[in-house]
């Protein structure tokens, strides 16, 4: 992986709707554990992370009748990013919208925004790059995990999330919302292997690991993974 690709790429994915700030949207705060919405639930809002974080989860059938279905994380949203965007195409929601932590939400109806964004070309162009950035993330996760090795896996996902949490100038000290597990199944890995290769990425003094907390030791190293 390019590290100056993966830089320069990434900040062009950090879209926020700024435009919808002067708007008085209504809030929701969740608990930890709650779910903003769940899958085949008619698209009713679409939702700006006010803070905490949420994971998107979605259930795929078993192959044969014995068989549990399969759930998978398909994506992890920080603040100021956008929730709700998989309901557009078929007007119900895909997946369910689960808070990681105590969180709050802005709450934009469509009703509202679809006039809206006829009426502040702004908006409507900020609204196309905010879906256009999750058809790159899906088409680079398709990548990752079509193509590259865990530890590579792991060091990309870390990156990301530190561009997304401050682009254009990303952290060092992580608070990391989700757990391994969480982890693993978006990165298409085992919970164990997650917990080796952030043990690796720590001997080689790559990162800093403490419980939830992650310190980026080497940030060049990381990106040249």
């Amino acid at each position: 992986m390019e590290p100056s690709l993966h830089r320069n790429t990434a900040v062009t994915l950090h879209v926020r709707l700024a435009d919808a700030d002067a708007i008085p949207f209504p809030t929701r705060t969740l608990e930890r554990g709650a779910a903003l919405y769940t899958t085949g639930e008619p698209l009713r809002s679409l939702y700006t992370v006010q803070s905490g974080c949420f994971k998107s989860v979605a259930t795929f059938p078993a192959n044969d009748l014995d068989s549990a279905p399969h759930t998978q994380v398909t994506g992890f949203h920080l603040p100021d990013e956008t929730l709700g965007l998989d309901g557009i195409c078929t007007g119900r929601h895909e997946s369910d919208a689960i808070a990681l932590e105590n969180s709050v939400v802005r709450i934009m109806p469509v009703g509202i925004l679809e006039p809206l964004c006829r009426e502040y070309a702004a908006m409507q162009h900020e609204l196309l790059a905010i879906m256009s950035a999750e058809i790159v993330r899906a088409s680079r996760l398709a990548l990752m995990l079509g193509t590259m090795p865990a530890r590579e896996r792991v060091a990309a996902f870390l990156l990301d999330l530190s561009e997304r949490l401050d682009a254009p100038a990303p952290p060092a000290d992580l608070l990391l919302p989700m757990t391994r597990g969480d982890i693993g199944s978006y990165l298409g890995l085992e919970l164990e292997t997650v917990s080796r290769m952030l043990s690796k990425l720590q001997r080689e003094g790559v990162i800093g690991l403490n419980g939830r907390q992650l310190h980026i030791v080497d940030r060049m190293k990381l990106e040249r993974l």
